[in-house]
């Protein structure tokens, strides 16, 4: 062997073993979401097979910008240099305080939220409201359900925004005839909602949407449909059994800090979801027992490990047909078919 194919080999092997993305994987042509950890707040990154990146809330407000330069990292991890779309779910300091920090870091092409914050008279709400503001400035644009975003190779519906649903639906839905939650008509239950499609494969996040929208989007009638992928609504701690069994997703993904969300009641239903094959964490929630919370090997923070920022990762084949979850911290990855 030629001195320098082996000198090529051991410069090879050394980046392998230094890389920080030791257990990123190839998805080829095909879509990838990060669920990144921002300690019980929420950052997820949808880039298109073209490149196109969306992101949806970016963590706190903190001084040295840790969950910016985690959204950076899964950014590089992905090829992703810009942000295309950036969501504001709703207006709270744990999915928008962090929005300055990461546009002073890359390029955003348009912000896209649910219309003004309700909530920006209140002491909690002002300083999120004023965060946003001052990153989106003159690119807003407010979205309403049925709007699209413009995507290659990707079909990317909005399907809930400021407590109106998307339309559509059919049959009654045998999961509802039980209790309604009293209305919120607060931030949370303004939260925008996504459908993203590529062939038959559907992911759907609803952000931190309030069980009394989640209801009324599954009763009488299941406006939602069936989706292979969910994340799950408001950090688990406040889903309704009517919609997310009604979705049947075959897997679910959960981004709750360690002593944020996560709670039982909330992981008994998802763990019920008929058909589940999958529940991720992004963290282990202590508030809840071993049994609820997802295995360690799908689980990409364990409670020792909750200042490491690792990220739950899905990649979608180019077609569609199957998709894998990998998990960051140690590499484990399923894969399963689309419904």
């Amino acid at each position: 062997m030629k001195t320098f194919d082996i000198l090529a080999r051991l410069v090879v092997a050394l980046c392998i073993v230094m890389s920080p993305g030791l257990f990123a994987q190839d998805n080829g042509d095909g879509l990838q979401i990060y669920w990144i950890d921002v300690e019980g707040g929420s950052a997820t990154l949808l880039v298109t097979p073209a490149g196109e990146a969306v992101l949806m809330d970016a963590g706190w407000n903190r001084e040295d910008q840790r969950d910016a330069r985690r959204i950076e990292a899964a950014m590089a991890d992905a090829g992703a240099a810009d942000i295309d779309y950036f969501i504001a779910s709703h207006f709270h300091g744990d999915h928008v305080g962090g929005t300055p920090a990461i546009a002073q870091r890359v390029s955003i092409g348009q912000f896209l939220d649910h219309g003004d914050s309700v909530e920006s008279e209140t002491e909690r709400g002002r300083p999120a409201w004023e965060a946003y503001l001052s990153a989106a400035q003159e690119k807003r644009r407010t979205v309403r359900p049925g709007d699209t975003v413009n995507l290659t190779g990707v079909e990317f519906t909005i399907v809930v925004s400021d407590r109106e649903i998307i339309e559509g639906g059919t049959g009654t839905n045998p999961h509802c005839g039980g209790p309604m939650a009293p209305e919120d008509f607060g931030e949370n239950s303004r939260s925008i909602g996504y459908r993203v499609t590529v062939g038959e494969f559907e992911f759907l996040d609803l952000g931190d949407i309030t069980v009394d929208i989640q209801q009324a989007a599954a009763c009488p009638i299941n406006r939602l449909g069936v989706v292979d992928l969910i994340q799950v609504p408001h950090h688990a701690q406040g889903v309704a059994a009517e919609l997310l069994w009604a979705l049947e997703p075959t897997v679910a993904v959960s981004n709750n800090g360690a002593t944020k969300g996560g709670r039982a009641d909330d992981l008994a239903v998802v763990q019920g979801i008929p058909g589940l094959d999958g529940f991720w964490q992004v963290h282990h929630a202590t508030a809840s027992s071993a049994g609820l919370n997802a295995p360690p090997q799908m689980t990409a923070n364990l409670t020792e490990d909750n200042d490491q920022g690792h990220w739950i990762k899905a990649t979608v084949d180019a077609d569609g047909t199957n998709y894998t979850i990998i998990n960051g911290r140690n590499g484990y990855s399923q894969t399963y078919a689309t419904k």
